[in-house]
């Protein structure tokens, strides 16, 4: 008796009905379970988010955008003056006058006041002396500066009630920017 034994030559695919066991069929089923489960939920979400939606247009309705015209508008002369004056005041080369005032300072010289005008190319300055020589020598140092010119004595005053009697002046000169 000779017996062979007997070999299967074709193996079984692993999702064969043949390999499944009872845990993989119950595995297999609650996932099932799990999934639909997931599934009902989504859809309960999608139908609230739907809802709250038709609500907020109901309540809001979509307001449709607006082009917006540009407007240009031209300056009137008046304005167009004033923006050149501003723009002249503005690009005024302000630093080398107070440089050429600063380098031109005396001991017995207090500069009170220093009033540029760019219109008419003047300075105006406003001090006090400790005497009139003082005052004097001031304006013949001024006179020598590059970027003043036709320095000359408005006006002075000697303070009477002073006991040091100090020399107030006025100063003008022609600025050249």
């Amino acid at each position: 008796m000779n017996t062979l034994p007997e070999i299967n030559f074709v193996a079984h695919h692993n999702l064969s009905p043949k390999k499944i066991t009872v845990y993989g069929a119950l595995l297999a089923l609650l996932a099932l379970v799990i999934m639909s489960y997931f599934f009902k939920q989504y859809q309960h979400v999608q139908y609230r988010l739907t809802q709250t939606q038709a609500t907020l247009a109901s309540l809001a309705p979509q307001q449709k955008p607006v082009a917006v015209k540009t407007l240009v508008e031209t300056a009137s002369e008046p304005e167009l003056k004033l923006a050149k004056t501003i723009v002249a005041q503005l690009s005024t080369p302000w630093n080398p006058l107070l440089n050429t005032i600063e380098q031109s300072n005396m001991q017995n010289i207090a500069l009170l006041s220093l009033e540029p005008s760019r219109k008419k190319q003047q300075l105006l300055l406003t001090g006090q002396a400790k005497n009139i020589a003082s005052a004097v020598q001031y304006i013949k140092q001024l006179e020598t500066t590059e970027s003043l010119s036709q320095v000359y004595l408005l006006n002075h005053s000697i303070d009477q009630n002073d006991p040091f009697k100090p020399v107030g002046f006025t100063i003008v000169a022609k600025w050249q920017l």
